[in-house]
Order: structure tokens, then sequence, then C-alpha cells
């Protein structure tokens, strides 16, 4: 759908591909640029069309939380998630997406996730034992190494590793092939992508029906067995679609907050010192939901992390009808939106030194997140809020706990960790740690 953005301040950028090499490579730094050029509200050329973006917390939080039926994001992620991940949560909108989000949340509820905590130990130590008297460790993927384990065994209820190493090397292309061009040639990204798309499917398609019929305690399990409040449940195809979408969410952006958390903890090792003082005493193979949430310092050092580099810095929207921004900017119906999440969490307006790495803001003495609140959106917001936030909390709070018990964590003094920060963050360099026993 063609739409007129004139009123709208900006610039077109390269014919076809617009911007999206520069902000292939500077990420956050592009939107930063050009805020200052044109406002808080502007627009660019992507592959796919012309974007408008918003990247000032109170628009963005009034298009996560606020405008409601105003805006979609099943149309706005069409091109970019659809071929990949057709009728996934991410393409979802309105009563569709509330019934299946209601199904799917059966699997991240207080049961589900105690017994995920049961599994979770054994699948920490194995990864954490490959590592031993190794004194450097490149640790993005060794994280990896162990989300994909934890989806193996707590999403899919596998414990073939050579099966698990198959989900692996089709799913990375599934992701890469969401910011690719979409050519569909043997040997591109998108292909490869869209192959693997297809094997996945066709082997999950083949599990469904013994896990409907011996359910285990696993995610695919859960989602097989799933209802929602009037007994609704899920296709096999649902299913299958719904599995591989989360799945692909998760792994990254946890390898990632966990990679993160680790260098700034090894940057600054007072902070790491504190964290290990929390959880010195506990075992994580003895731990219940309530004492992971309640980890204070973790949490704080967790959300700091978060709060700089999100896993995931921005998301997209699609207006419904005109939106009035402004008495000089109205956005027209049809229009794709871009929100950085990113940039809201570093408004000097809400937080002090927002470059410093500071886990203390989130203290209960300040609480700089609680001050306002559209200033803190690592997982969005609104009806499309993570669905897996908890789950990923858990996660990282284990894996923390029990590498903090064994060893302590530095970098050089003069390293800065290279990160490229498009579709998703990543280090370009692996993140090497030096690991040194207890």
């Amino acid at each position: 759908m063609k739409v007129d953005l004139k009123c709208i301040p900006g610039r077109k950028g390269f014919p076809v591909i617009g911007e999206f090499l520069k902000i292939s490579k500077q990420g956050v730094r592009f939107f930063e640029k050009e805020k200052e050029k044109y406002g808080e509200v502007y627009k660019f050329r992507m592959p796919t069309g012309m974007v408008v973006g918003f990247f000032g917390e109170k628009s963005a939080i009034n298009l996560l939380k606020h405008y409601g039926n105003k805006v979609n994001i099943g149309n706005a992620t069409k091109d970019l998630v659809g071929p990949v991940y057709p009728n996934s949560i991410m393409l979802m909108d309105g009563e569709e997406h509330k019934r299946d989000r209601s199904i799917l949340m059966e699997a991240f509820k207080r049961q589900a996730l105690n017994e995920y905590i049961e599994k979770l130990p054994k699948i920490i130590r194995q990864t954490i034992a490959e590592i031993d008297g190794q004194q450097q460790v490149e640790v993005y993927p060794l994280f990896k190494t162990l989300t994909l384990r934890i989806a193996g065994k707590l999403f899919f209820g596998i414990d073939d590793e050579v099966f698990i190493d198959k989900i692996n090397k089709a799913i990375t292309p599934m992701g890469q092939a969401m910011v690719s061009i979409p050519l569909n040639i043997p040997g591109t990204i998108y292909n490869k992508g869209l192959k693997g798309r297809r094997f996945l499917s066709k082997e999950f398609l083949k599990l469904v029906p013994e896990k409907r019929k011996n359910p285990g305690a696993d995610f695919f399990s859960k989602l097989c067995a799933a209802a929602n409040d009037d007994g609704e449940t899920l296709t096999d195809e649902a299913i299958v679609d719904h599995l591989l979408f989360l799945y692909q969410a998760a792994y990254d952006t946890t390898s990632w907050a966990m990679s993160y958390l680790v260098y700034n903890i090894a940057k600054h090792t007072q902070w790491q010192d504190k964290m290990r003082e929390e959880v010195n005493d506990l075992d994580i193979g003895n731990i219940d939901l309530k004492t992971i949430l309640g980890l204070e310092v973790s949490m704080m050092v967790f959300n700091e992390s978060m709060r700089m580099a999100p896993s995931v810095p921005l998301t997209i929207r699609e207006a419904n009808e005109p939106i009035l921004v402004d008495e000089n900017i109205t956005i027209p119906k049809g229009t794709k939106i871009w929100v950085s999440m990113a940039m809201s969490m570093k408004d000097e307006k809400h937080w002090k030194n927002p470059e410093v790495f500071d886990p203390s803001r989130f203290g209960k003495e300040r609480n700089e997140h609680k001050k306002c609140p559209h200033a803190f959106l690592p997982f969005g917001a609104g009806a499309h809020q993570c669905l897996g936030r908890v789950f990923a909390e858990i996660i990282v709070k284990m894996m923390m706990t029990e590498l903090l018990q064994k060893f302590k964590f530095s970098v050089p003094k003069d390293y800065v960790l290279p990160i490229s920060e498009f579709p998703i963050m990543r280090p370009k360099d692996g993140l090497p740690i030096r690991f040194e026993n207890l």
C-alpha cells in the first residue's frame, strides 16, 4: 500500500535498499543522528519501502501501549517474518492474537516454570563442564550452545544431540533470512532459511501425534495439550508454527543477554563480587522459583545490561488509521512504523548518566525505572510484550549462579566489546572472557 509521507521529515536514502546498509552497520547510532536532524519522528527507506521512525520515549509508549487498535503488527512484519514464520504469534492481531497468546501462556505459568527449573541444572552443568580448564572462553558461542540444549530438551523434549544439531543448522539461516534480500535462489541465505523452515516443519509435524498421546514436561508437549478458558486448542500446524518462532525468538536473545551481562561484570568487578556474594550459598540443583526471582542484585545487573543493550532494540507496527502525532505530523493509514526501545532506555530525562553501567539505578533507593513507566522497555510493552521474559530471567540467573561459584571473569582494561546491533544484538568477536578458577 503506497502512502503519502510528504509531511514527515527525513530522507529516502539510496534507491531500493535505502538506509539498510547504514542501519546494519551503525545500529542505534544511525537513529540517534537522524533524530538530531529531524526530531523524534522521521522517515527513511528500507528494502520493503518507506518507514516512519518513532524514536522518542513518548512516541514509543503511545505506539506500544496506548494506540491499541490504531496499529497492527501482522501487516507490519509479514514481509520480514511471513515467508519464514507463517502464522506465528508475531503476525497476529486482535482476537486471533488474544486467543493464541492465552493458549501459549499455559507453557509459561508457574507450574510449567517449576518443571523447567528441575531440568535446567543438568543442562547448565553439562555445558560448563565442557569449558573446564580453559583460561579464555568465547562466551557467546558457549551461551548459544546452552540455549540450544535448553531448546532441545525443554522446548522440544529431545535428548538426541545429533538431531539438536540438525535443528540448529536449520534454524540459524531462518533467522538470517528475515533480514536478507528475499531472493529464493539456491545458495542465498533466504533460500537456506526457507529450506530450514520446510525441514523443521516436516520433522516436528511428525512428532505432534505422539506428544498429544504421551505428553511430557517439555514446552512442545504443553503446547499440544494447552487450551484457553473456552477450551480452544491449537491445530498441529499452529503448534509447529508457534514453536519454531518462539524458539528463534528465545535462542539468540537469551544468548546475548547472558553474554552482555558477563561482559559488564568482567569490566566492573565490584558488581561481579556483589552477585557472587548473593548466590554463593545456593545450589541450582535444589532451588525454587521464588528464590530465583528474589535474587535482587542479579536482577539489578540483568536489568542494567538489558537497559544498555536490549536483545531486540526496536519493533515494528503499521497504522490501521491516520495517527495524529502532534499538530504538525499525521501518520497516514498503512504507514510502516519503527519504534526504538533502546533509545528510550538511554534518555537523559529519565536516566542519570545513561551511558554509564550502574545497576544501582534499579535498587530500592533509586528505582529510576519506576519514575517513568515507559522508559524501561527491554521486553517491549502492550499486547505483544515478550511471552518468555520470566523464563529468560530464570535461565540467566541460574547459569550465572553456577558460573559465579566456579570462576572469576575478566577482560583487558582497554577491551571494548564490538557489537553488531541489527537485526538483533550479538558480539562480533564471540566475546572472549578470561576465566579464573576460584
